[in-house]
């Protein structure tokens, strides 16, 4: 059923303007959240494909894009997110939210297009978050998507560099869709180290030379997994808290 479903759901994304590529993209991201959510039934969580079709191929004030429009979705690590915001955004792409998998939702129209500056800040709460779009509103800056407890901004590059912020052309759509630097997949390594080990120390004899069911081995190496993890987790949350930029 499954299947069927989002055969249905591609026929009608294309149908409805959007790029056989995104199309395709848009479906494999879908049906992989919903084998990772443990939902059996893609019609129960997703709704009639005809009507998700339409909420996916509107924009945010439920109007098709103006013809001609580019879309392009991308993802990065919090090390990167800042520096290809404003990247891309001096090449004309709009941020219109992020999706339900983290996804920045950019759109640009060639022609009409203009420069946009990003910047993220954190904010625990509904409280916080508008007391920061509050103060941050007199300047132009306007919201423009959330993940976890950090809030994405955007306003037009012209609020702060007037005429130099005409742009004259746009270059093609980037090819890539995913952003990582070397500090992300260097944490995500050391995690995946720390996940055997803890394993390891659950019982399974993968590692004949070191007996994991004498007492003080075992406490050991599940402290150092236990530790390896938590430490990980407090130097990404002291990174988005410094605002660490990596390439």
């Amino acid at each position: 059923m499954n299947t069927e479903y989002f055969a249905e759901l591609s026929r009608l994304l294309v149908a409805r303007g959007m790029p056989d590529q995104e199309a395709a993209a848009t479906v494999a991201d879908l049906t992989g959240y919903l084998t990772e959510s443990g939902k059996p039934d893609a019609r129960e969580e997703f709704g009639p494909p005809e009507a998700f079709a339409d909420r996916l191929t509107r924009d945010h004030d439920g109007e098709r894009p103006e013809a001609g429009a580019e879309t392009w979705k991308w993802t990065s690590d919090i090390y990167t997110d800042r520096l290809l915001l404003n990247r891309y955004g001096a090449e004309g792409w709009e941020v219109e939210g992020l999706d339900f998998v983290g996804r920045f939702v950019c759109r640009r129209t060639p022609g009409a297009a203009m420069r946009w500056e990003y910047r993220r800040e954190s904010a625990h709460g509904a409280k916080q978050r508008e007391e920061l779009t509050a103060g941050l509103e007199p300047d132009g800056w306007e919201p423009c998507g959330r993940w976890l407890h950090m809030t994405y901004f955007k306003r037009p590059l012209a609020a702060s560099t007037g005429p130099a912020a005409d742009l004259a052309a746009t270059p093609p759509p980037p090819a890539r869709h995913l952003f990582f630097s070397t500090k992300f997949r260097g944490l995500v390594a050391v995690f995946a180290v720390s996940v055997v080990v803890f394993a390891l120390a659950l019982g399974f004899d993968v590692v004949d030379a070191i007996d994991l069911h004498r007492p003080a081995v075992y406490l050991a190496v599940l402290g150092a997994a236990a530790g390896g993890v938590l430490f990980g987790w407090y130097g990404v949350r002291r990174d988005i808290a410094n605002g660490v930029e990596s390439r």
